[in-house]
């Protein structure tokens, strides 16, 4: 599988991974639902890169927050900004957790970047405690396909074609792993106030699929986006966002079997 470099997407992420305000409030308003902080509630942010969500889900829903992340560079990043988040760095795979550790395991774009994608999700099952909830947010393939990303850059679809998994691939992930109740919701988000903004954060490459294409492909795509934009600027496809959310339940204890 091609892999994007994080240590050098790490220099822009921040500029060019637009979270706004109305969007940051969605996703905690879904993770407080599905993890009531009905008492103290340890939150593991997997892939947690630059500590988008692990910020926020520590200081606004008061959950005690470990981020954890394979690139030691997005690490160092999420530290500059300061917070009573723990940061490790962490193979998603092999997480050095004890079992039953986590009350939480969030995810965000992530198992399109590993290997073992079905292992990763065992993991999250392994060290959630009995009854504790795995969320995963991601961009489906289903809805990614014709995305700005992906009509203007035709080169990033063959990647993301290959390693990006569909809704019902997700899903089935989540029960071979042990997880029940397991459901999705796909949300259509504004990502941007405006198409310049995301022709911008294009640019910085903002997807990071669009890191791993050749310079004169993206060249050329981001040509021809600079063009759609200029003529379509009102165009809502290219300010939204389809991105779905797949959570799971660990068995609580009573329920769970020994061989």
């Amino acid at each position: 599988m091609r892999k994007a470099d994080y240590g050098k997407i790490a220099k822009t992420f921040d500029a060019a991974r637009t979270l706004l305000e109305r969007n940051l409030d969605i996703w905690l308003d879904i993770i407080s639902k599905e993890v009531p902080p009905e008492r103290k509630v340890r939150f593991l942010d997997l892939g947690c890169g630059t500590g988008r969500f692990s910020i926020p889900v520590a200081t606004r829903l008061g959950y005690s927050v470990i981020g954890a992340d394979s690139s030691r560079e997005m690490l160092s990043k999420a530290k500059e900004k300061g917070c009573r988040v723990e940061w490790i760095v962490a193979d998603a795979a092999s997480l050095p957790h004890p079992d039953g550790s986590f009350e939480a395991v969030f995810m965000s774009h992530l198992l399109h970047h590993v290997d073992r994608p079905l292992t990763v999700v065992k993991e999250c099952c392994r060290v959630l405690k009995p009854g504790g909830t795995a969320l995963n947010r991601y961009g489906a393939i289903e809805n990614i396909r014709d995305d700005p990303e992906h009509r203007f850059f035709p080169e990033s679809i063959v990647i993301d074609e290959a390693r990006t998994p569909a809704v019902e691939q997700v899903e089935e992930w989540f029960g071979v792993a042990g997880f029940k109740q397991v459901s999705s919701e796909t949300i259509v988000q504004q990502t941007y106030n405006s198409a310049e903004e995301r022709l911008e954060n294009v640019r910085l490459k903002s997807t990071s699929v669009l890191t791993l294409i050749s310079q004169t492909a993206f060249g050329k795509g981001l040509e021809r986006l600079r063009k759609y934009v200029s003529d379509n600027a009102d165009d809502t496809w290219l300010v939204q966002d389809k991105i779905t959310i797949t959570t799971g339940k660990k068995q609580p204890a009573a329920k769970l079997k020994i061989a």
